[in-house]
C-alpha cells in the first residue's frame, strides 16, 4: 500500500493586522510530505517573523533528513520564553507522513491534531515528554486510504468567543464540524476553506486572532499520461500506442493526427463532437477507453495561457470547451507524464502563425513548469 497525501491550507489575519502571525510550511518528497505549523506570540509582524523562523528551521532540518527528534530538540533549545507572560514566543506542530502509511506528529503548545477515519473522529495516542523544560506531545500513527488529519492554530478554537460560544468554538466543536464535513469527493483545500469560512462567520468577519488550518487527506495517487504529437519516426507508431495504452491511470490524447494514430492502431473509432467547438478552441473528440481527446497545439497553447494567467478550478468550473476540459484533467491529477511526439507538422512552422505555435515541445514544457508550481509532479519524454 502506498498512500498519496493531498493538503489544503487556509489562513486568516487578525483584524487590523497586515500579516498573519502564524506560519505554515508543507513540502513534498519522493516518499513523504513534511509539515510545519507555528503560531507566533501575539499578532502582526513580530509574531509572523517568530512563526516563520520556527517553520523554516523545522522544514530545513526535516528536508535534510535529520531525525524528527533532533528537530524538536533544536527548536526547544532555540525558541525563547517570554519572561512576562511565561509563554513560548512561538508554538509548533511538525509532522512527517510517509507513503507506507507511517506518520509521526510532534506538537508543542499547539492544539492537538484532529484525526477522522470512516467519517468519525478518532483519538490520537500521544506520549508526553519534556525537552528543555517544554512539554512535547508526540504520536506515531498508521494511516490508511480515506483518512483525514487537520492541524489548526489557536485562532480556530477561539472563534465565537464571547458570542455564540462564550468560551470559544473549542477543540471538541471544531473536531465534530471537521468530522461532519469530510468525504472522499472533497479536496483537502475545499475542506480547509469550508472550515475557515465557518471560523470567519463565528468572528462576524473580523477575526480576533490569527487563524491557520492545514488539512491532510490520505488517498490513492491519481496519475495520468498525455500523448501529444506523432513520433519522429512513423515506424514507431504501433509501439508508442501500445505503451501508451498500457500506462496506468488516466489517458488523454492531444492532437488530431495523434488521435487518428491511436484510433488506427487500437481499432477503436474516433468521433469528433463538433458541438464542443468554440470560436477560440477546436472541438474535442472521443475514443473508447480514452478519458479525454482534444485537438493539439491550439488547445495546448490555450491551456498554457490559462495556467500563466493563474486560472484555477473554480474559474473553469462550468466551461466545457476543449481547453477547459484539458486543464481540469491536468489539475485533477497528482502526476502527469507527457509523451511528446517530435514529428514536424508543416502547418505549425508557418512564420505567419503566432510564435507560441512553432514548437509543441516548448509549449508542453511551459505547461509542465506551471503544473509543478501547483505541486503536481510532471515527467516528460519526447519521441
Amino acid at each position: 500500500m502506498r498512500l498519496f497525501y493531498e493538503w489544503g491550507i487556509k489562513q486568516l489575519k487578525k483584524k487590523g493586522e497586515e500579516l498573519c502571525g502564524d506560519s505554515v510550511g508543507v513540502s513534498r518528497h519522493p516518499d513523504s510530505i513534511v509539515l510545519a505549523l507555528s503560531d507566533g506570540l501575539g499578532s502582526g509582524v513580530k509574531a509572523n517573523i517568530l512563526a516563520t523562523l520556527t517553520t523554516r528551521i523545522a522544514m530545513h532540518m526535516l528536508e535534510n533528513d535529520l531525525p524528527i527528534g533532533e528537530v524538536v530538540q533544536a527548536l526547544s533549545e532555540t525558541l525563547p520564553v517570554c519572561n512576562v507572560r511565561n509563554l513560548a514566543y512561538s508554538t509548533f506542530a511538525i509532522a512527517q507522513f510517509f507513503a507506507d502509511g507511517h506518520a509521526r506528529v510532534v506538537e508543542f503548545d499547539s492544539p492537538l491534531a484532529m484525526f477522522v477515519r470512516n467519517r468519525a473522529i478518532h483519538s490520537v495516542d500521544y506520549e508526553e515528554r519534556s525537552i528543555e523544560d517544554k512539554k512535547i506531545y508526540e504520536s506515531v500513527m498508521d494511516l490508511a486510504y480515506g483518512d483525514w488529519i487537520m492541524f489548526v492554530s489557536d485562532g480556530v478554537l477561539n472563534a465565537g468567543i464571547g458570542g455564540r460560544y462564550p468560551l470559544g468554538w473549542g477543540w471538541e466543536q471544531t473536531a465534530r464540524f471537521f468530522e461532519k464535513n469530510v468525504h472522499s469527493n472533497l479536496s483537502a483545500q475545499s475542506v480547509a476553506e469550508r472550515i475557515a469560512q465557518t471560523v470567519s462567520d463565528l468572528y462576524n468577519g473580523n477575526p480576533g486572532d490569527d487563524v491557520s488550518i492545514v488539512v491532510i487527506k490520505a488517498r490513492r495517487k491519481q496519475v495520468a499520461t498525455v500523448l501529444t504529437g506523432p513520433p519522429a519516426d512513423p515506424e514507431d507508431d504501433s509501439e508508442l500506442v501500445a505503451r501508451f495504452m498500457k500506462a496506468r491511470g488516466l489517458h488523454a490524447v492531444c492532437g488530431g493526427t495523434t488521435a487518428k494514430i491511436v484510433s488506427r492502431h487500437t481499432g477503436l473509432p474516433l468521433e469528433v463532437d463538433l458541438e464542443t467547438m468554440t470560436p477560440d478552441v477546436p472541438a474535442f473528440a472521443r475514443i473508447e477507453g480514452m478519458d479525454l481527446v482534444t485537438e493539439g497545439i491550439l488547445t495546448l497553447t490555450m491551456v498554457n495561457e490559462l495556467l500563466q494567467a493563474g486560472t484555477d478550478q473554480d474559474d473553469i468550473k462550468y466551461k466545457t470547451d476543449g481547453a477547459s476540459e484539458l486543464l481540469r484533467f491536468l489539475l485533477n491529477t497528482d502526476h502527469v507524464h507527457f509523451i511528446v511526439g517530435t514529428a514536424v507538422n508543416p502547418a505549425h512552422q508557418n512564420p505567419e502563425l503566432p510564435r507560441q505555435l512553432e514548437l509543441r515541445l516548448s509549449v508542453v514544457r511551459e505547461i509542465a513548469e506551471k503544473l509543478r508550481e501547483r505541486h503536481i509532479e510532471v515527467t516528460l519524454e519526447s519521441v
